[in-house]
């Protein structure tokens, strides 16, 4: 090979060489390009799927979004389900509601107007918020806000909510909360709504108490109402009429009264109304013509005794309680005198035999007390206390009267007591204080303690009570008397009357746009 040639070779070699080269640095670039372009990809997938975690897993659906708008506040989901758990939770405790069925599965059987459980409760969350968002603006334009007080109260109700989280194995109020009310609802939600709750309460109440009322207008008003408000003392025998089998045409098989056991009945009726003169015949009467108890042993087995029949007593019963009974126009009527008698038809039933004894007029005057609760505790749990329970419990009302006793002895100093050691939920942050209180609305001994005729301002006492959800000891400071309760009854009548025109008027104005995240309630 020439020079030349050889020269030629190398030149083109080394040309070739950089193509190569340059072939494969622009392979290389391409590679990392795609290889940087898949990163990217991957990344922003990554990123995405992460976010929608965090999202999914925070609280961003339930409370960054608008649910409910009322005039110009924006409600969350989360706003409205505090609502919406609440009033569930209200049916569920009177076991109206299935906890275990889908609320948009269940009819709901309160309101007709309504196909569903789920339905109900999302217009009665959002009439909530419209009520409460309307009496915030009435409270703001009359100048009102909460007090400090106020502000302490919440504080407290929220410091309890931590409480009740432990006692219930949450780890926070928060995670209880989401628990007890819906996805969203945390500390910060419950404050706000409890903050308007509050502010709203205060102004209905200040409205409600705005009424005046002349002492002519509650003598009427109490008058047109005085068969539903006066009370009754009486008693009253069911002669039921003997029910007769049937088979229909179909072979179904009933049981029902027929015209001859009503009138066997009713002449029984009338033979023991013949022989009342008094309460002690009527019981005479009664248990000679009336039907006799088997008496039954532990094991309800029939014991072959029996025990006579006896009427039934009623006392201080309220006329609008009994509204309803066939011998109701009967006791209502201005000619009853004491003793008298009479006899009731009860539609396919049988038929009545009611004695009148007395009726009262409400015609005494209400009282005012303060007190401090403490509970026995049935600390074994078996559903019933035990004296040494009660004793302890005893043992912590009489301390909390000897430090009363080694204050001042004010009302003042009890009221402060009571806030602090009371467990009455319903007394314990307003110094224990109960006003208008009516005979028989007390436990026995707290009510003898708050009607003894004898009875001054400023007398102290330990009573006991016992209910059906506690057993305890009152500490109770006689306040003093208030109106008569036949007044105090109808000047009720009258404020909730003009209280519910005016709410009524003035919420007509008000209502609620429900907005996307609506569709995160329930």
């Amino acid at each position: 090979m020439s020079a030349s040639q050889d020269k030629k070779r190398r030149v083109e070699e080394r040309g070739l060489g950089t193509e190569r080269r340059m072939v494969a640095a622009e392979k290389e670039a391409k590679e990392r390009k795609k290889s940087k372009i898949k990163w990217t990809v991957g990344t922003i997938i990554v990123v995405l799927l992460i976010a929608a975690i965090l999202i999914g897993n925070s609280n961003l659906f339930y409370t960054a979004q608008t649910a409910v708008k009322v005039g110009d506040v924006n409600y969350s989901a989360a706003d409205v389900n505090y609502y919406y758990m609440s009033i569930r939770n209200q049916f569920m405790n009177y076991g109206i509601i299935d906890s275990q069925t889908p609320l948009d599965q269940q009819a709901c059987t309160y309101d007709s107007s309504f196909d569903t459980w789920d339905d109900y409760l999302r217009d009665a969350a959002v009439k909530q918020l419209v009520q409460v968002t309307a009496m915030c603006k009435a409270a703001g334009d009359a100048g009102m806000t909460l007090t400090e007080e106020d502000q302490n109260s919440i504080d407290e109700q929220l410091a309890e909510l931590e409480i009740s989280a432990k006692d219930y194995g949450y780890s926070s109020a928060n995670k209880y909360l989401a628990a007890a009310y819906g996805h969203g609802v945390t500390k910060k939600v419950v404050r706000n709504l409890m903050e308007q709750e509050t502010l709203a309460s205060k102004y209905a109440e200040s409205q409600y108490n705005s009424y005046t009322y002349t002492d002519e207008q509650i003598q009427e008003t109490y008058a047109e109402h005085a068969d539903e408000y006066d009370t009754f003392d009486y008693m009253y025998y069911l002669v039921q009429a003997e029910k007769v089998e049937s088979t229909d045409t179909d072979g179904n098989t009933s049981s029902a009264v027929t015209d001859e056991t009503m009138a066997a009945a009713k002449a029984t009726a009338e033979r023991i109304a013949a022989s009342v003169r008094d309460a002690d015949s009527f019981k005479d009467a009664v248990a000679e013509y009336g039907v006799a108890t088997a008496v039954q042993d532990s094991e309800g087995n029939a014991t072959g005794e029996t025990t006579p029949a006896e009427p039934t007593v009623v006392e201080s019963n309220s006329g609008q309680n009994f509204s309803s009974m066939p011998f109701a126009e009967w006791l209502y009527s201005a000619d009853r005198a004491a003793n008298d008698v009479t006899t009731a038809e009860a539609s396919g039933s049988g038929y009545y035999v009611i004695l009148f004894q007395s009726r009262g007029t409400n015609d005494y005057n209400t009282v005012s007390v303060r007190h401090i609760l403490i509970k026995a505790v049935d600390a074994d749990e078996d559903g019933a206390y035990s004296d040494e329970e009660k004793a302890a419990a005893k043992e912590r009302i009489e301390a909390i009267y000897d430090e009363w006793k080694q204050g001042d002895m004010t009302e003042d100093s009890f009221a402060q007591l009571a806030n602090d050691k009371s467990e009455d939920t319903g007394s314990n942050t307003n110094g224990g204080l109960y006003e208008n209180i009516y005979k028989g609305q007390m436990v026995e001994g707290f009510n003898d303690f708050c009607f003894d005729p004898s009875r001054q301002s400023g007398d102290v006492d330990i009573v006991y009570g016992e209910s059906s959800s506690y057993a305890g000891y009152h500490l109770v400071y006689f306040v003093g008397t208030g109106m008569r309760y036949c007044d105090y009854l109808a000047d009720q009548l009258l404020r909730s009357d003009d209280y519910s025109a005016w709410q009524e008027e003035y919420l007509a104005g008000w209502s609620a746009e429900q907005c996307h995240a609506m569709k995160y309630v329930g």
